[in-house]
């Protein structure tokens, strides 16, 4: 387990060290397979080319938006980083992200297997979830199916950003999940 789930546990076992709790895109029980499983035996990494990185993050984007979600250069900015960060994928011919494949696993062995890591029902924190309207890598559906098991949450709360998807944070509306996220702490 070397996701968020880590966090999600420890909090349902530690809810006296946990003030508030924030999720954006929260992973929960899928009804189909994450874009990230081609199927088949997995490696330690899967390589990614920076062209299918882009696809990938504009799954599920309508045509007529897709210019205009990513700020200029922005996309560029986070490719040459991405790829400064992991030397080796960097010098393979293309240039790919190396992507460890533990969170494919993981949703092979737990979430796409409906066997939860955790419930969502044994947190007892003031609970937050944030998603984005587009989110074809952790759909709408497991956001408020999550919700709905918040069961013992003194506080909860939801925001679905429109026009987003799950890189959110580095488009056009990232400023209403930081403001809502930020709302919701200094309540």
């Amino acid at each position: 387990m070397g996701n968020d789930a880590d966090g999600l546990v420890h909090t349902a076992q530690n809810n006296a060290k946990v003030n508030k709790l924030v999720l954006y895109a929260p992973q929960w029980l899928r009804n189909a397979a994450s874009l990230t499983d081609a199927g088949g035996k997995l490696g330690a990494y899967r390589n990614v080319s920076m062209e299918s990185a882009k696809v990938r993050w504009l799954t599920g984007v309508p045509e007529d938006k897709k210019a205009t979600l990513i700020p200029p250069g922005w996309f560029e900015a986070w490719a040459a980083a991405t790829q400064q960060s992991d030397p080796l994928g960097a010098t393979l011919k293309p240039p790919v992200l190396r992507a460890p494949n533990g969170t494919v696993q993981d949703s092979r062995d737990y979430w796409s297997a409906q066997k939860p890591l955790y419930d969502p029902g044994d947190i007892r924190v003031p609970t937050f979830l944030a998603h984005a309207e587009w989110d074809a890598d952790l759909p709408s559906y497991m956001m408020h199916a999550y919700y709905a098991r918040l069961t013992h949450a003194p506080d909860k709360g939801f925001i679905e950003i429109p026009e987003g998807t799950h890189t959110v944070i580095m488009e056009k509306n990232r400023m209403q999940l930081f403001e809502s996220v930020q709302a919701f702490l200094d309540k």
